[in-house]
């Protein structure tokens, strides 16, 4: 077959284009895969996506490359690749077999053309890449849990020189394609559902597109640029050579390519959006019009009555009011979401069937016995036989979704694959490169359920760019063990299930505020009425900076508001306020030294432990420091007594609406806390700083009593019109307001609107395909 299709290319001057144009109809011909644009368009062409889509159908995917190589370079490393071979997971001895398998499979469906290795070098644009083997996780027909292996096209190889077909892709004319927001979109629909129809069924059903990068032909000046290396089955008898050896052109879209998962979306979408569209179609009677998969659909399953229904909290953004389910997906998988009660019949008929009829409709059908080589379904029924019915759990990307108990979790054989690594690499003296990349990408898979632990990713990322910098070993230090301890607890709650409602955009159910000044922290809730104040040792104020001081106010201030919150919500929120930008950021994310700053490390560990042990999601959010009026008054002013301060603030605010201020002691086990972080802090050469008044107590001129401690002492003040101006920042300090996203907190001067949350991690984009009047 190598020897034909190398002299079928000689006769058109070596040039792969000009042989497809020439082969019209043939399994080589863009779009082969597809229905015709002029059945297409009629049902697609209101969709954004559509020209695109028809672009890439008609004409081929071409990469948007940024820059080319020269003819002299692209022969050099053509010879040089030719020569270099493959990488060694793909030449061992127990894997090669795996890797002809694979390899013979993409020649049979006509996914890749052999031609001779003198063909390759004569080939128009010609570039060789090498493979690797990659071992999966996949399912049988029962929904078991099977090995799989796939075979990946290192497009990135020669990364160095930057001339790789990946290094010269202009990445910014390429859409996100983000794992993230397809699941949390789904997250968010189902959590919708179920707050606006609590203790009702929600039914899900999963579908893949099977070989789904292969159903999509790249132009023919791309698809020389993607060839691979492999060897008759005869050549492990004897010694590897050019005779034994062929090019496989693979015409369509390859696995290890940085455009492929942009370019397949441009169809996975059209085909999410119109599922989501054939779903909401009343006019569909899918018991009259059914989809050729009817019959191999298993009957929707659902779970006994027993098994109480999760409850879904307030969220802060919201889908329609009538909204009872929808469509969504990433890349290859498809999810259908659905609201089952007496009502929603139809639609429960309709969810079953949308995606896979949504398929059918895009995709070109099986011709069967007429198709010319042998062409796989477009869907894989033998997932289709384990995830395609109805049902209350479903595993969906990666993670196992509950809709009845609300809650996602890690798959079993994926908690003990990630903890075995974990613990082999506290175990080991030193880590390879390439075990420190397979485990950051298990980690971050992780952090999407809880965001906590992307603090503790920044460590793992360095060491494994390091080592792949270096082709060298990576030596773990104290930190990153403690960190990678701290991940063992994260992956057993990520097994145990997660509630969706601590991973929603929730509406907060408690507000703090806290401050720092160089000898003391301080905080308070309005919703819980409590505040606190601590004052720094001489000895702590040397070691800790001010932005750190005011991270451990946060982290402290979050701890007692929850010992004090008396709301009913088993997930509570919490929303913190700070006017250190620098502390806010880190309640997010780690872009702090850990070696240079081992205090910052041990307040994220002990503010992500907290957070999992209270089942609680947080917020954090700047605001200016002139507003911060009441914690700025806790941190500072410790010449005033507790209740000198409690009088001075409710002379500004005496509303009956607010709850009644109390200060209460920070507990004995933080205050030996912050001791243990003073002893992480390095030694400071610096002095003691002289103490400064917050505005409100400079703004005191005297008491009316001489008590210090007296309750009744009412205080007087410099100026009545500073007074009034106190008065309003307390009254609004005081306020337990909810939070609207898009509009200015009541304490903003600026009148800056709050950032809302970005409509694409909570809302599928409103892409209508059918019913859309032509604009």
């Amino acid at each position: 077959a190598a020897e034909h299709n190398t002299t079928v290319l000689e006769r058109y001057d070596f040039d792969l284009a000009k042989v497809i144009d020439d082969s019209p109809g043939s399994h080589n011909s863009y779009g082969s895969e597809l229905r015709p644009p002029w059945q297409l368009e009629p049902l697609l062409r209101h969709h954004p996506s559509w020209q695109e889509f028809h672009d890439n159908m008609v004409y081929g995917i071409q990469y948007p490359f940024e820059k080319q190589i020269d003819e002299k370079t692209r022969q050099s490393q053509l010879k040089a690749n030719m020569e270099r071979g493959n990488h060694k997971s793909a030449l061992k001895e127990d894997e090669r077999q795996h890797v002809t398998k694979l390899m013979r499979t993409d020649v049979e469906n006509g996914y890749a053309v052999p031609i001779t290795a003198e063909g390759v070098r004569r080939l128009k644009d010609a570039e060789v890449y090498p493979v690797g083997l990659q071992d999966q996780n996949t399912i049988d027909e029962r929904g078991n849990v099977i090995p799989k292996k796939r075979v990946t096209h290192d497009l990135s190889h020669n990364r160095k020189t930057g001339e790789s077909v990946n290094q010269r892709v202009d990445m910014t004319q390429l859409k996100p394609a983000m794992y993230g927001h397809a699941m949390s979109r789904v997250l968010h629909l189902i959590h919708h559902i179920r707050r606006r129809h609590p203790g009702k069924r929600i039914l899900c059903n999963k579908f893949d597109i099977d070989k789904a990068y292969r159903r999509l032909h790249t132009r023919a000046s791309t698809a020389a640029k993607c060839i691979a290396m492999w060897f008759l089955d005869d050549m492990w008898k004897g010694e590897a050579s050019e005779k034994n050896s062929v090019g496989l052109v693979l015409t369509r879209l390859p696995f290890g390519s940085s455009p492929a998962p942009d370019k397949f979306c441009t169809v996975s979408e059209t085909v999410f959006d119109l599922g989501g569209d054939l779903l909401a179609c009343d006019e569909w009677d899918p018991t009259a019009l059914p989809s050729p998969y009817a019959d191999v659909i298993p009957q929707p399953k659902r779970l006994d009555d027993e098994i109480p229904f999760g409850v879904a909290e307030e969220a802060d953004v919201s889908l329609d009011e009538s909204c009872v389910g929808g469509v969504d997906g990433y890349i290859d998988d498809g999810i259908t979401v659905a609201l089952d009660t007496p009502e929603t019949t139809g639609l429960i008929a309709r969810a079953a069937q949308a995606v896979a009829m949504a398929l059918f409709l895009i995709f070109r059908p099986l011709a069967k016995a007429m198709e010319a080589i042998n062409r796989p379904d477009i869907l894989s029924v033998r997932k289709m036989l384990a995830e395609g019915g109805l049902c209350e759990v479903v595993t969906f990307l990666g993670w196992l979704i509950n809709t009845r108990l609300l809650t996602v979790a890690l798959p079993e054989e994926k908690y003990i694959a990630y903890s075995n690594q974990i613990q082999e690499c506290l175990a080991a003296r030193r880590i390879s490169g390439e075990t420190l990349k397979s485990l950051v990408g298990r980690l971050n898979h992780v952090c999407f359920v809880i965001p906590d632990g992307r603090h503790f990713m920044s460590r793992l990322r360095s060491l494994e760019k390091a080592s792949a910098d270096s082709n060298k070993f990576a030596t773990l230090d104290d930190d990153t063990r403690a960190d990678l301890r701290l991940w063992l607890v994260f992956l057993k709650s990520a097994r145990d299930g997660i509630s969706l409602n601590r991973i929603v955009f929730r509406k907060p159910t408690l507000q703090s505020y806290s401050d720092a000044s160089e000898f003391g922290i301080g905080g308070y809730s309005p919703s819980t009425g409590v505040a606190w104040r601590y004052e720094f040792t001489d000895e702590q104020q040397l070691a800790f900076t001010l932005n750190c001081k005011e991270y451990i106010g946060v982290v402290v201030d979050s701890v007692i508001q929850s010992q004090y919150d008396q709301s009913p919500c088993p997930y509570p929120c919490y929303l913190h306020w700070s006017d250190s930008t620098s502390s806010i950021g880190w309640m997010r994310k780690s872009n702090f030294s850990f070696g240079e700053m081992p205090v910052h490390a041990e307040i994220a560990r002990f503010h992500a432990r907290h957070m999992m042990a209270m089942n609680a999601c947080h917020y954090s959010q700047h605001l200016p420091g002139v507003d911060n009026i009441i914690a700025d008054c806790l941190s500072r002013d410790f010449h005033l007594s507790d209740a000198q301060i409690i009088s001075l603030l409710t002379s500004l605010d005496d509303s009956p609406n607010h709850k009644p201020l109390q200060i209460v002691k920070v507990p004995a086990e933080l205050i030996s806390w912050i001791s243990t972080l003073e002893q992480l802090s390095p030694e400071s050469e610096e002095s003691l700083k002289g103490r400064s008044r917050s505005t409100l107590a400079a703004g005191i001129s005297g008491w009316s009593s001489s008590g210090a401690s007296n309750t009744a002492a009412v205080p007087f003040w410099t100026n009545l019109d500073r007074r009034r101006n106190f008065a309003s920042a307390v009254h609004l300090c005081m306020r337990d307001d909810a939070v609207t996203l898009g509009q200015p907190h009541a304490l903003a001067k600026s009148q800056q609107a709050l950032p809302e949350r970005p409509s694409i991690m909570w809302q599928r984009p409103s892409s209508r395909i059918i019913g859309r009047a032509q604009s």
